[in-house]
């Protein structure tokens, strides 16, 4: 199942470098070091178990079935997702399909945000690069459905599964980075300046996630034209692949690190 290597892929920074710019809320070398160690320690050790997360399998199935479900003709599958079938999803309906999806894998609420939240973040994100994309006013108007049924291709669905990959990943390393920053700062005041930091470097966050999920486009594309030949494919078929991709993430997260 697509084990290709891509070498060492091109990123704006080093993780460490953007953790570390943002955990320098005093001039403390030796609480940034801690801080921004404790923070990809933590997002590795959560990459090593995430295939196993039911909210995380619940929020990634959802899209799977989604993209299948968007196929030719797309309005007869979407019921099952309590989606109108006579007009294109929107994101904000396709929201409220996640949240409830994600509510019924009952694991933790804070976790279950995270991974709701960067599903949600993919289709939205997918919704405005398809806007983006599309030729002519008069093509959107004779097929409004063209940009959702490309989520039913093999390569639709690669985009489709960076985007949630990357938005898990920067979401990851935002919530452990504020949490071992909370535990390490002494006054209010410095942790004002941390958030001030913070927000500063989110887009430098997301950017940097959204090159390191590069790495899961190797396989798929191929895993999602194997195995959606015969309809959706089963909850262990989608951990299973979860499973690959979280590895990959992992050890390109790992790499990094090791030679910052």
């Amino acid at each position: 199942m697509g084990h290709e290597r891509l070498g060492l892929l091109p990123k704006t920074q080093p993780w460490r470098s953007v953790v570390e710019q943002i955990a320098g809320w005093a001039g403390d070398t030796t609480a940034t070091s801690h801080i921004a160690a404790e923070t990809l320690a933590n997002v590795r050790r959560q990459l090593r178990r995430m295939d196993q997360d039911s909210s995380v399998n619940a929020a990634f199935g959802f899209l799977v079935s989604l993209a299948v479900a968007l196929r030719d003709p797309p309005s007869s599958c979407l019921a099952q997702f309590g989606l109108p079938t006579d007009e294109p999803p929107t994101p904000l309906s396709l929201a409220y399909a996640i949240r409830e999806c994600v509510a019924e894998a009952g694991d933790s609420p804070e976790y279950a945000n995270l991974a709701q939240s960067a599903a949600i973040d993919a289709v939205s994100a997918w919704h405005r690069l398809g806007e983006f994309q599309q030729p002519t006013l008069f093509e959107v108007e004779q097929d409004p459905w063209r940009n959702w049924q490309r989520a039913g291709t093999a390569a639709g669905f690669c985009e489709l599964a960076r985007l949630f990959f990357a938005r898990l990943t920067g979401r990851y390393l935002r919530y452990f980075l504020d949490r071992e920053a909370t535990a390490a700062l002494p006054t209010l005041a410095d942790r004002q300046r941390f958030d001030q930091e913070l927000q500063a470097h989110v887009e430098a966050v997301s950017q940097h996630a959204f090159e390191t999920a590069r790495i899961t486009q190797s396989f798929a594309a191929g895993w999602f034209q194997s195995h959606t030949r015969e309809g959706t494919p089963s909850a262990e078929e989608v951990a299973g692949f979860l499973s690959v991709a979280f590895g990959k993430l992992r050890d390109e997260l790992m790499r990094e690190e090791g030679t910052a």
